[in-house]
């Protein structure tokens, strides 16, 4: 459940008047650490790298997030890149690496921000989610607590709340991207889930190069980074790169031509060989059938990513462990999977298989 209230909020629009960089006199591996960061502090023809300060764990040790600033020579647009808000969702991380470092400064006009890897603590466990400790342990998916709260006593909200407060939300951003991946035992996909209803969120559909755009409308209450996002008005869309744990070569360069040209459209820096195939399509819908797993079992599936697929046709087949079938996964309807599982072991509830439904 996500914990918003209107004073929390009306608290964060304050905050935004009046952030600045923040620096705590500490350093990591060498890069400076900050507890807040305000672009505008920043210089001009700048390429900034930095550790912000998260909340304490249950040692008293500060977690750090990394962060890249790259600011140009003029001012302009603002951008902001995220990945790693799930541990094991890597691809993003490295295409935030490379797009950030491959900008030139001196001849940009305004400002890319990267977070290459949100959760840290995920990360270094090996989760998908934030791993809490306190009693006998929990985990909890961050991208169902945004904006955050830094004064609530729970360790999730305030981890969300300091990357909202002191880098996201205080930065006043024209677009953001978050990259995703698809968790650990499945994989996806390249696929964008955008509110297209937002102004230039559309164009930034039209220039991912996905196989599939999933369109809906953005709820705040849901958690999300992108919603809260557009819920202050930063055009935003989350991007799933594909499967987890991995540095995938095509999801990544995919990934990384898609920023480059969102950076050019921008009028931020131009970008070179990285214009759209004319061959390349893309499936949009608002309609995604996703299927779980009704008993526990081996699962074998039937299927690959991108398959067309038609009502009844069977997509998966569970068995027991003597390799007698106890059930079936079919489509509902037309489309092509856009989702599906890699491990067969599947306990209730786990995914099987997603479709995105085609409407012709």
């Amino acid at each position: 459940m996500v914990r918003v209230s209107f004073l929390f909020s009306s608290f964060l629009l304050a905050l935004s008047s009046s952030a600045q960089t923040v620096y705590t006199g500490e350093s990591l591996d060498g890069f400076k650490v900050a507890s807040r960061i305000d672009v505008s502090d920043l210089p001009l023809n700048s390429l900034t790298k930095v550790f912000l300060r998260m909340p304490k764990n249950q040692i008293g040790q500060n977690w750090f997030v990394p962060v890249m600033v790259a600011k140009g020579q003029n001012d302009g647009k603002r951008l902001f890149l995220n990945s790693g808000i799930h541990g094991d969702g890597l691809n993003g991380i490295r295409v935030i690496q490379r797009v950030i470092n491959d900008l030139d400064t001196s001849k940009m006009s305004g400002v890319v921000v990267g977070i290459p890897g949100a959760n840290v603590n995920g990360m270094l466990q090996n989760k998908h989610r934030f791993v809490s400790m306190s009693g006998s342990g929990s985990l909890t998916d961050l991208n169902q607590y945004f904006p955050g709260d830094t004064t609530y006593p729970d360790d999730v909200y305030q981890y969300v709340g300091t990357l909202w407060e002191d880098l996201i939300f205080n930065n006043n951003f024209t677009a953001a991207v978050d990259f995703q991946t698809q968790a650990t035992g499945n994989t996806a996909s390249l696929n964008v889930d955008a509110d297209v209803s937002v102004p230039y969120v559309q164009k930034m559909v039209d220039l991912s190069g996905a196989d599939v755009a999933v369109t809906k409308a953005a709820d705040p209450e849901s958690g999300a980074l992108d919603d809260n996002l557009t819920n202050v008005g930063v055009a935003a869309l989350t991007y799933t790169l594909a499967g987890p744990r991995v540095f995938d070569a095509e999801p990544i360069q995919r990934g990384y031509d898609f920023a480059q040209r969102l950076i050019s459209d921008l009028n931020i820096h131009s970008a070179a060989n990285t214009t759209l195939s004319a061959s390349s399509k893309m499936l949009v819908t608002d309609t995604v059938d996703t299927f779980y797993a009704q008993l526990g079992g081996f699962v074998e599936t039937h299927v690959e990513l991108l398959d067309s697929v038609t009502e009844g046709q069977v997509l998966a087949t569970m068995y027991d462990p003597h390799g007698d079938i106890i059930d079936e996964t079919k489509a509902l309807h037309s489309g092509i999977i856009m989702e599906l599982m890699t491990d067969p072991l599947r306990e209730p509830g786990a995914l099987i298989a997603s479709v995105a439904v085609s409407k012709i």
